[in-house]
């Protein structure tokens, strides 16, 4: 019998892995397979990768065969996109990152936050706040007032993580290339949820509506262009319904 091959890269789970239509969204791109990057989940990865040729990577102080403890490799990934973040501010000077190249800015800042977020660091809120508070003017990008609402749940601040993701939810219901049965829309969905549920009694009932309106749109994302996605969102509801305590929908 054949031995089986490794695949030399991973993506957000096996069924995207195994199709070329899902492989086509735009926030699906490949993580290595090796020692370093396996101790990693995937959109923790990505934030890091993507701010970064394929030839900056090679020349990255990054053993491939590392057997460092994970917050030593989060701590030098951190330091490398600050470094990054340095280096691209003095080539573009005179003039700032942020007004030469916000798309860059903001990656690379986003990516910042991520890894002070999941070091637990103190600045990870100052991050992603200063991130929504420069969002350019006009601009209709919720992607920091996602982030924000999320860390703003983690930190106990549940009524504003829902007023903060009520109306980033309803964008991205009714965007063209998302729509309710996107992972985005189901996430944004579950952080209100965790939202209504954190405020306590009174909002219980809202939250066991909500929570069942999330298992009724991913059992029917199957034959959606997003079927992809349904067995990670099933075990996502499953994480997120025993962090509730399982409670008893339709009550």
């Amino acid at each position: 019998m054949a031995a089986a091959v490794t695949p030399r890269s991973r993506y957000s789970n096996d069924a995207v892995a195994a199709s070329d239509a899902a492989q086509s969204f735009p926030w699906e791109a490949p993580v290595p397979v090796n020692p370093f990057w396996d101790s990693f989940d995937y959109c923790t990865a990505r934030n890091f990768l993507g701010n970064f040729s394929d030839h900056e990577l090679e020349q990255l102080p990054i053993d491939p065969d590392s057997t460092d403890d994970h917050e030593t490799k989060l701590r030098l990934l951190l330091r490398l996109l600050q470094a990054k973040i340095a280096q691209e501010e003095a080539a573009s000077s005179p003039e700032s990152l942020y007004t030469a190249d916000y798309a860059r800015w903001y990656s690379l800042w986003q990516g910042v936050y991520v890894f002070q977020d999941k070091l637990g660091l103190p600045e990870a809120e100052q991050t992603i706040r200063m991130l929504v508070a420069r969002r350019p003017e006009g601009s209709d990008d919720v992607r920091p007032l996602h982030i924000l609402a999320e860390h703003l749940v983690k930190l106990g601040k549940y009524r504003e993580a829902e007023d903060t993701e009520r109306p980033v939810c309803a964008w991205m219901d009714a965007r063209p290339h998302l729509g309710k049965s996107s992972p985005q829309a189901i996430n944004a969905r579950r952080i209100i949820a965790r939202a209504l549920w954190g405020q306590g009694p009174p909002r219980r009932a809202e939250a066991k509506a909500l929570l069942a309106e999330i298992a009724e749109i991913v059992n029917n994302m199957g034959g959606s262009r997003f079927g992809a996605y349904q067995e990670e969102e099933r075990q996502l509801n499953r994480a997120l319904m025993a962090e509730l305590g399982n409670p008893v929908l339709g009550e």
